[in-house]
């Protein structure tokens, strides 16, 4: 568990020092999946991956009202199984941004977060999988004319899914994952994710 607190710090400690701009995203995808790649010496079970998808969010802003969008999302992600059943894992979340009100208003969310996993293997190939854990979010809505703002809060995270062994190390992936609210910043606004991905898990 201390590797993957540790891994998760290492990860958030990165987003403070580097917050803005696509090459300091391209860069944090690479410092996670360079972060995971000592564990795995240390013994068997460990994996890295990442995924690609969408994430929806729901946002209602004072003054104007609620508005449902979505956007191209990513997340990088590494963890650790005790056996076929059981595990932790920890990631980062990209949302990208929702606009609304033909463009006028927009929203940029992200999160980190550390979570408890929970496999049921259906034969050799396939498997159901959950998760639950906290999710460390941060969020920005940009309000014509009112002013930008900005909120971080920490809410519980939920996800459901299914794998398919494609090779003994390679499994491809499909999951759904509910991150609760995002921010809501003294009742001026508000805002709840969902993200639908698929992407590779690499198990070493």
């Amino acid at each position: 568990m201390c590797h993957i607190a540790t891994l998760l710090h290492l990860a958030t400690d990165f987003y403070k020092q580097h917050h803005s701009g696509l090459h300091v995203k391209n860069k944090l995808v690479i410092a996670l999946l360079a972060a995971a790649a000592p564990l795995a010496a240390h013994a068997e079970g460990y994996y890295a991956g990442a995924g690609l998808g969408y994430a929806e969010q729901k946002i209602n802003i004072d003054k104007f009202g609620d508005f449902k969008e979505g956007d191209v999302a990513y997340k990088v992600f590494t963890g650790h199984n005790f056996d076929k059943n059981f595990g932790i894992e920890a990631g980062y979340t990209d949302f990208g941004t929702a606009e609304y009100a033909n463009k006028s208003v927009g929203s940029k969310a992200r999160s980190f977060y550390a979570a408890g996993t929970a496999t049921l293997p259906l034969g050799d190939k396939f498997a159901l999988t959950a998760k639950l854990g906290i999710a460390k979010n941060r969020a920005k809505v940009v309000r014509p004319g009112e002013g930008d703002v900005k909120d971080k809060k920490t809410d519980a995270l939920i996800g459901i899914g299914g794998t398919l062994k494609l090779t003994p190390t390679i499994t491809a992936f499909i999951e759904y994952e509910n991150y609760g609210n995002v921010m809501q910043p003294a009742k001026i606004a508000s805002i709840k994710a969902t993200v639908l991905s698929t992407g590779l898990r690499f198990s070493f």
